[in-house]
C-alpha cells in the first residue's frame, strides 16, 4: 500500500510521523499542493492525500486515472474546489472529513465577534500614535445583548449557536435541511434573519447554489452596524457588495477568515513576495475589519483528526474498497 500526500503543512508533520509509526506505513509526504505540474509524483502510488484550498482540476483527475489511482482522500470538509464531473468520470472515489472539530471553528467566529463588537480593531492605530483618550474612547456592545442569525446550522453551526446561546444571545437560525434543530435557536427565514440580527454568521458550505449568498441586496436587509462573520467559504460573500457596505457605514464591521479570491498567488505570497489584489488591501486598512488567513479550523485537535480520520479513509478505500466518509458523487 503505497501513499502519497499533499500540501503537508509544519504542524501536521508531527501527526504524520506519529501515524506512520503506529501502523508501521511508510507515507510520502510534500509540502507542494496537488497540481497539473506535481501530480506527476504520484505515478506508482495506490492513493492520494491532500489538504488544500486551491482548485483540484479536470486534467489532475485524468492524469491520476492515467496512473490506475481511483482513491483521494481530503483532510478537510470542503468539496466546492474539488471538479467532482472529473473525478466521478475517471472513476474516482472520494473522502472527506466532516466533522474533524465543529468546536474549533465555532470558537473562532465567536472570537471574531467580540473582537468587533468591542471594537478592539479601531483602538490599535491611535494606541500606537499614544493617543490613550482616542484609544479608550470607542464605545462597544455586549454579545449578551445582541441577536446572532446563525446562517447553515449543520454541525458547525450547531457548535455555534450553543456558544452564542451561553453568552446569553438571542440567537436566529437558517438552514434550508436543518435535520435535528438545535433547540437554542429559533429557527426563521433568511430574510427574516438577516433584518434582525446584530451579527450574521456564516456556516454554510461553498457549493455553487450558495453563490454570493450575501449579495448587495442582502447586505442592504441586514440591520445598521450590523456584523458579518464567514469562516465558512470565500464565494459565500460579494467582497464588492461588502465593501460598498462598509464603505457607506452601513456595517459595523466584518470577519472574514475565508476570503473570495484565496488564489494560488496569495498563499504563495511568503515565498514570491508578489501579490496584488485590491479588494484585499482595501479590507485590511479597515478598523473595523478582522481579516485571519484561513485558520479558523486550526487547533491541535482539528488537525490531528484532520491526518488521522483522512488517513483511516484511505485506507478503508485501499484495503476493503470501503471509506467511512466517501462522498457520494451525483
Amino acid at each position: 500500500m503505497k501513499i502519497i500526500v499533499y500540501g503537508v503543512k509544519p504542524d501536521e508533520l508531527a501527526y504524520f510521523e506519529a501515524w506512520q509509526k503506529t501502523h508501521n506505513q511508510p507515507l510520502s509526504l510534500h509540502s507542494e499542493l496537488l497540481d497539473e505540474k506535481t501530480v506527476a509524483w504520484a505515478r506508482g502510488f495506490d492513493g492520494v492525500n491532500c489538504l488544500q484550498t486551491t482548485p483540484y482540476s479536470a486534467a489532475v483527475f485524468t492524469q491520476l486515472a492515467e496512473f490506475g489511482i481511483h482513491f483521494l482522500t481530503i483532510r478537510n470538509v470542503g468539496l466546492d474546489n474539488l471538479d467532482l464531473a472529473a473525478a466521478k468520470q475517471n472513476k474516482i472515489r472520494i473522502a472527506n472529513v466532516p466533522a474533524y472539530s465543529p468546536s474549533a471553528i465555532a470558537e473562532f467566529a465567536v472570537t471574531m465577534t467580540l473582537y468587533l463588537l468591542r471594537r478592539l480593531g479601531e483602538t490599535r492605530a491611535p494606541l500606537a500614535a499614544g493617543n490613550w483618550n482616542q484609544a479608550a474612547s470607542f464605545l462597544g456592545r455586549e454579545l449578551g445583548q445582541s441577536t446572532v442569525g446563525v446562517v447553515g446550522a449543520g454541525r458547525i453551526g450547531q457548535a455555534a449557536i450553543r456558544l452564542f446561546a451561553g453568552f446569553g444571545a438571542n440567537v436566529l437560525a437558517y438552514d434550508p435541511h436543518p435535520g435535528h434543530p438545535e433547540p437554542r435557536a429559533t429557527y426563521v427565514s433568511l430574510k427574516q434573519l438577516l433584518a434582525e440580527s446584530d451579527v450574521v454568521d456564516l456556516h454554510v458550505p461553498g457549493i455553487p447554489a450558495n453563490d454570493h449568498l450575501i449579495d448587495d441586496a442582502a447586505l442592504t436587509l441586514m440591520k445598521q452596524n450590523a456584523v458579518l462573520i464567514n469562516t465558512a467559504r470565500g464565494n459565500l460573500v460579494d467582497t464588492t457588495a461588502l465593501l460598498k457596505h462598509l464603505r457607506a457605514g452601513h456595517l459595523g464591521g466584518a470577519g472574514i477568515d475565508t476570503y473570495e479570491h484565496e488564489s494560488p498567488a496569495l498563499l504563495r505570497y511568503e515565498q514570491t513576495g508578489k501579490f496584488t489584489d485590491p479588494q484585499w488591501e482595501e479590507l485590511a486598512q479597515l478598523p473595523n475589519v478582522l481579516l485571519t488567513p484561513h485558520v479558523a479550523y486550526h487547533t491541535e485537535t482539528a488537525v490531528e483528526n484532520m491526518v488521522n480520520f483522512s488517513l483511516a479513509n484511505l485506507v478503508g478505500f485501499l484495503t476493503t474498497g470501503e471509506a467511512p466518509d466517501e462522498v457520494r458523487i451525483k
